[in-house]
């Protein structure tokens, strides 16, 4: 198969333009036609996938409800399909995309306790148009899809790119994975806490970030702080520069090489951190970062107290949230249940509002709100509406990080339902495609760049999944 090899380029600004972070660019190309019928993979023995050869055998995880997982998985490819993602437009011309947006969902469903249970994950592309139900193994992975490299410009051309890993044999699926956008600050938080648990820093140490360069996104700003402080600025509001300060301190002491081999031998072989630049922890690129739904949703359990085995490495060792310290997980996990960015699978920042859509309905942190107002304000960025009418009606906590640039959008996390609500647990990743490029219509939220909707609605379907999944 003829395959484009993907250039990485270095993002060096707000946004994402083709590989880079530069301005806005318009689509060429007109919306697809008609919409063929339903792609679907024969599911294998012992949760591979294959429509021939040899299947691909994978180690014995922990316990899975196979049939109940089956069941989530078309639930969720229904889910999908019916947000009707290409039903988008340019946000500044109003042209459609030039082709069906890439889309890679995928939810585990947890118990009481925090132990999964079952799993599914969703596909969208122009070779899947109306999605496909991938089959989950018994360790929560995809074996059946040959993932690969994002490109703006291949995604439009209808092309295809080079394999995020080597395949030894050829897969049944294959798809073009959309840039995590800052959805890969969660793979750095993993590496501090690692580095952490190594005794390779604290995180009440100081930390005197003094880049030699300016390829980070925002250019060179210098600063000192706790690494506890340089993680909540990282986790709660996406700073750039707190994640640049971060990847810095994991090249000085050694700490990026170890963070993608110990992905990589948890059997996490999507999630890697590479290219970035270990004089100012720049570097971003199409090419270097990336991460696809369910390996992240895999990576959420390790911030969890769940018991017992989770998974199976790929060489049979379990896999436990022993991985990291509890003092890692609760640091980890802490600032991310502290998310002031709540706008993409959840809409709770506009909570009352006419538009955006209501997502998940999560409960927006405390420390965000204007208590006077009750306007939502974070790191400069505000919110409109008070959002204090509708602390009532919040059923879930959201521990998340989302991801938004130009040409990506994207929102992964754990949500566990407040006391009283109806009950559901679960980890959620969703990345896709649809950054601040694509728009509901011209002139949503007043040009500033933000989500479609359609992320907040397919938040809301799947949280309502959940409900039903767990009266099951």
């Amino acid at each position: 198969m003829r395959r484009t090899t993907v250039v990485a380029a270095l993002l060096v600004g707000a946004v994402l333009f083709g590989s880079v972070v530069t301005g806005c660019q318009d689509d060429a190309g007109a919306r697809p036609g008609s919409r063929p019928a339903v792609a679907s993979a024969p599911v294998v023995p012992d949760g591979s996938v294959g429509p021939s050869g040899p299947a691909v055998p994978e180690t014995t995880g922990p316990a899975q409800d196979s049939e109940r997982s089956a069941w989530l998985g078309r639930r969720l490819r229904r889910i999908v399909d019916a947000q009707r993602f290409d039903d988008v437009v340019n946000a500044k011309t109003g042209a459609p995309p030039p082709a069906v947006p890439n889309v890679d969902a995928a939810v585990i469903e947890l118990d009481d306790a925090g132990r999964p249970v079952a799993a599914a994950n969703t596909l969208l592309s122009q070779d899947y148009p109306h999605g496909v139900a991938v089959p989950v193994s018994q360790n929560w992975s995809a074996p059946g899809v040959d993932w690969t490299h994002w490109s703006n410009d291949v995604w439009a051309a209808h092309g295809r790119t080079d394999p995020l890993i080597p395949a030894r044999a050829s897969k049944p699926l294959e798809f073009m994975a959309p840039y995590p956008a800052s959805v890969f600050k969660l793979m750095v938080a993993f590496g501090i806490g690692r580095l952490a648990d190594r005794g390779g820093v604290r995180f009440d140490e100081t930390y005197d970030y003094r880049p030699r360069k300016a390829t980070c996104p925002g250019g060179r700003q210098p600063g000192t702080h706790e690494v506890s402080w340089w993680l909540d600025a990282m986790l709660t509001y996406s700073d750039n520069g707190a994640t640049c300060a971060l990847l810095m301190l994991l090249h000085e002491r050694g700490g990026v090489t170890p963070t993608n081999a110990e992905l990589r031998d948890l059997g996490l072989t999507t999630l890697q951190i590479r290219g970035t630049d270990g004089a100012d922890g720049g570097g971003w690129s199409f090419e270097g970062l990336t991460m696809t739904a369910l390996d992240t949703a895999r990576l959420l359990l390790l911030f969890t107290d769940a018991p017992g085995i989770l998974w199976r490495t790929p060489t049979g060792e379990p896999v436990t949230t022993r991985t990291l310290s509890r003092s890692s997980r609760h640091t980890i996990r802490g600032r991310l249940a502290e998310q002031g960015l709540n706008q993409a699978l959840s809409t709770a920042n506009w909570c009352g509002q006419s538009y955006p859509a209501p997502g998940i309905p999560q409960r927006v942190p405390s420390r965000w709100i204007d208590t006077s107002t009750g306007i939502v304000s974070v790191a400069g960025r505000v919110w409109s509406g008070d959002v204090r009418g509708c602390a009532g009606d919040a059923q879930v906590e959201f521990d998340h990080k989302t991801g938004l640039v130009e040409s990506a959008g994207a929102d992964a996390g754990i949500v566990t339902a407040l006391p009283g609500r109806r009950p559901r647990h679960y980890v959620v990743a969703v990345f896709s495609n649809l950054g601040c490029r694509y728009a509901d219509h011209v002139g949503a939220h007043g040009g500033v760049c933000r989500y479609t909707e359609k992320l907040a609605t397919l938040g809301a379907a799947i949280d309502r999944l959940m409900i039903e999944a767990r009266s099951r």
